[in-house]
């Protein structure tokens, strides 16, 4: 059987006669499909996978069904190829998938073993044919009633193979949430990858863990920064200073940034508890308790005084990297519809509109009121207004704050603020009084990034959402580097499928539109990411790239930095490459060539938490060229005895890492030589 597929593939084109040239280290780089379909091409260009015209130039192929001839024999399922059944393709029976008697299923509720709890149900129900599995099969997915199976990866003679009992639709995620998940059980390589990322990190969910752990593990996943709840270690405690200490510790020892996670108006529990005075106030007069925020009132000068005391001394404290002001702004997402929940009506703030408008704002909330909103439309317009002026004033008083705390530390803080979207859904301008134009101007005095936070009104929409909302800030953003993007990832109220959290497949689809669409990304939050979701978030975050292979050489076009999969020394243009560590090349933007070495460079550069502008290598001396917003951390695989910044030698301290060494580097744009006389050992593993 097998050699008559062979023979009809061959008369059909789809595979070579000969054997094709040997293949580089770097993953799979290129798909072909037997059949149109843009949800399979949307999976595997998610992960920086490329077209080909022909099954032999392929390392993915994805037999559909009703075609005749295209099953794969045994000489292509070879140097890790991976081959893709799909329903009742005929060259499935092959390897041992045939229809059964069974009668069909309608199937709707699917259980997958990635998460076997999690509640998946697709919008239509799809009729389906049992199949029989092949012995060995394993099941990865099941429809939830009947059992009948819908997923599974088989083993090959070579390579490796999965099976799927209908196409993933043309989202990529409408029916297999874990589809890419079953790819890398399967033996799926995506050959490039970013350590980038952002992520928010709540330490009230992380109190008992061995840090050495999270941070390698945060390390692999992308996560070149990690921003961190200031408000879990407000007060100070000794024992909780020293759990902060080494949480930032065990970040750096892996080239991870940290920040500053600031969530005014809510500054801490006790805080909430020992100043009942200065908490802030809803329409209806009750202290402002909205979700788990308890706020406080920041236009009160003594309370705010207070606060900026404590936020000096814990930016003091610890060896942070950078600041984030977060969310900044007033509730709630229902505006003055509901005013059980909007704020702010302190007595401060009701006092000062009062005297420039002539009335109480609580007035337009108080049924029989002459004020009441409802007969008073521009009264309201008028309070929608002065809330956005406060929120924009609140703004610059606490950046100043922020660039003189930055002034102060021993080393510059990158500034950022996290502000909700109200271009794209402009409707949160008055429910929130937020106004990213007033912020972004204030970019002319502090150089902060922005980060735009998508609002849970617009959770439900698709991965489209983000070249959106990145077009709607393009004309009011005087500078573009300085924009990121954050995606919630957390339970939505709306009615989506198939599942009430953004995972898997739609986590990585909206991932990979967001790096397209921004400079960065950032995830809310590290807790709510499920654990089958990380080890691909590297993968679906990689900027817009092309790949491309000519024997045993790789060509690699990148709009920004990026991860090469690769294995032992390479050439990148022709020189020996000295950024890398024992599975990734790290490139610079641009074009490169890049190929297998024999000789290793000497000093190598692991890993870079900046922009790598450029590189050389020489033995036991390394030149780099980057640039940080904050400080950056250099690991390399040698202790530097040496190290000279744009051409002055500098006396810096080097850290022992777990793996090898590191060291700070000062933010902005450096040119930095570094030279060792010490032995190398091993490089870091990924």
């Amino acid at each position: 059987m097998r050699h008559q597929v062979l023979a009809a593939l061959m008369l059909a084109g789809l595979v070579a006669v000969a054997a094709s040239p040997a293949r580089a280290s770097a993953g799979h780089l290129h798909y072909f499909l037997t059949c149109p379909s843009t949800g399979w091409a949307a999976v595997f260009q998610t992960f920086g996978l490329s077209a080909v015209d022909s099954a032999s130039a392929a390392d993915v192929l994805v037999v559909c069904p009703g075609i005749q001839a295209p099953a794969t024999p045994d000489g292509w399922l070879r140097d890790g190829r991976l081959l893709v059944l799909e329903g009742d393709a005929s060259a499935g029976a092959s390897f041992g998938f045939n229809p059964s008697d069974g009668d069909p299923v309608d199937v709707r509720n699917v259980q997958d073993q990635h998460q076997p709890d999690l509640l998946i149900v697709w919008k239509d129900a799809l009729r389906l044919r049992p199949t029989r599995l092949p012995e060995g099969a394993r099941v990865l997915a099941r429809d939830r009633w009947s059992g009948l199976p819908l997923m599974a990866t088989f083993r090959p003679p070579q390579g490796g193979g999965l099976w799927v009992a209908a196409p993933p639709g043309d989202s990529a995620y409408q029916r297999f949430p874990f589809l890419a998940s079953a790819l890398l059980d399967a033996g799926f390589r995506p050959p490039l990858r970013t350590q980038a990322l952002w992520a928010f990190f709540d330490s009230a969910y992380r109190q008992r863990a061995d840090l050495r752990f999270p941070a390698k593990r945060w390390r692999e996943y992308g996560i070149g920064a990690l921003h961190v709840s200031a408000w879990q270690h407000w007060e100070r405690d000794e024992a909780r200073d020293a759990w902060l200490r080494a949480l930032i510790e065990a970040c750096h020892q892996q080239g991870i940034l940290v920040y500053a996670w600031f969530e005014f108006p809510h500054v801490s529990e006790r805080f909430w508890e020992q100043h009942p005075e200065c908490r802030e106030q809803t329409a209806l007069g009750q202290d402002a308790h909205l979700d788990w925020r308890k706020l406080i009132n920041l236009s009160d000068p003594t309370c705010a005084g207070r606060v900026k005391q404590q936020a000096a001394d814990l930016l003091a404290g610890f060896a942070w990297d950078g600041a984030n002001l977060a969310e900044l702004y007033y509730e709630s997402l229902h505006g003055p519809a509901n005013p059980a929940r909007l704020t702010p009506m302190s007595a401060t703030i009701r006092g000062r509109f009062q005297k420039a408008h002539g009335f109480d704002p609580a007035e337009l909330f108080r049924e029989g009121s002459a004020q009441h909103q409802s007969r008073n439309a521009e009264g309201l317009a008028r309070f929608l207004d002065f809330r956005r002026r406060e929120v924009a004033a609140l703004h610059v008083e606490w950046l100043q704050f922020l660039a003189q705390a930055s002034a102060k530390a021993p080393q510059p803080l990158h500034l950022v603020v996290t502000q909700i979207d109200d271009r794209f859904d402009n409707a949160v301008r008055d429910h929130l009084a937020a106004d990213s134009n007033a912020v972004l101007q204030l970019m002319h005095q502090h150089p902060f990034t922005l980060l735009v936070e998508d609002p849970a009104t617009i959770w439900h929409l698709g991965p489209s959402r983000y070249p959106n909302i990145a077009q709607a800030y393009a004309p009011v953003t005087p500078y573009p580097g300085r924009i990121a993007i954050d995606i919630n990832i957390f339970p939505r109220y709306q009615e989506v499928y198939p599942t009430k959290q953004q995972t898997g497949m739609e986590l990585y689809r909206l991932v990979h539109a967001a790096a397209h669409a921004f400079p960065r990304v950032a995830l809310y939050f590290e807790h709510t990411l499920s654990a089958q979701d990380l080890p691909l978030l590297a993968a679906a975050a990689v900027a817009p790239a092309r790949l491309s292979r000519d024997g045993a050489t790789v060509l690699v076009e990148s709009a920004q930095p990026v991860g090469l999969r690769w294995e032992g020394p390479a050439l990148v243009n022709g020189r020996a490459w000295a950024a890398r560590d024992a599975h990734t090349l790290w490139l610079p933007a641009g074009r490169h060539r890049v190929q297998p070495a024999t000789d290793d460079p000497g000093l190598v550069l692991q890993r870079l938490s900046a922009t790598l502008k450029q590189i050389r290598g020489n033995g036991h001396k390394v030149e780099l060229h980057y640039e940080a917003e904050s400080r950056a951390i250099a690991h390399l695989n040698r202790q530097p005895t040496r190290v000279w910044v744009d051409g002055e030698p500098v006396a810096l301290s080097v850290w022992k890492a777990t793996e090898g060494y590191y060291l700070m580097l000062p933010a902005g744009e450096h040119l930095v030589r570094m030279e060792t006389t010490n032995p190398a050992p091993e490089l870091a593993t990924q």
